[in-house]
């Protein structure tokens, strides 16, 4: 059974993951389209803090872990954890972010999303992971609390939502 066979089963048994059948499968290019719609509805939700427009601008599907989230043949949420690259941070550090489509929040695909992501990219071999989030988003704060992240402090100006400038928190999950 694959790490991720694993962690569906104990969510079920916990009575976490709804009967319904998710399939957490690597992103590929043609899942573009739905994955730019779920992001654009986090942005219209206040949600989120992002500094593009369009995630496939920023996101590489050759680095890192790049995950969707399949309801029938469509897509319902993704997750990603990218490699941090600059000279001032120490190596094995990646960027995690979550992202759930609005009518599939709340039936525990966010934590299967977040809990696949962090086991594989400790797989990988990461030391720890990061994340950003609005003060106002409790649910994502107490979801990633709820995963072992640890809020370091806070980012200040971070960036904009929906035309205002906003603080985000900075949560990190470390391995070990």
């Amino acid at each position: 059974m694959r790490e991720s066979e694993n962690v569906i089963a104990m969510l079920i048994w916990w009575g976490i993951y709804p009967m319904e059948h998710y399939i957490i499968e690597e992103m590929s290019p043609v899942d573009g389209a739905e994955v730019c719609r779920i992001f654009h509805e986090g942005m219209a939700s206040g949600d989120l803090i992002m500094d593009a427009d369009d995630p496939e601008a920023w996101m590489d599907m050759n680095r890192g872990q790049n995950m969707v989230a399949r309801f029938g043949d469509q897509v319902v949420g993704w997750a990603m954890a990218t490699p941090l690259e600059d000279s001032e941070i120490p190596e094995g550090i990646a960027r995690i972010s979550v992202f759930v489509d609005p009518s599939f929040r709340g039936k525990g695909l966010g934590r299967l999303l977040l809990n696949t992501v962090i086991g594989l990219s400790k797989e990988q071999g990461f030391s720890s992971l990061i994340c950003g989030i609005i003060p106002d988003n409790v649910p994502a704060l107490m979801l990633h609390k709820s995963s072992g992240f640890h809020a370091m402090g806070m980012l200040r100006e971070a960036g904009l939502v929906r035309g205002k400038v906003r603080d985000a928190v900075l949560l990190r999950h470390t391995f070990g």
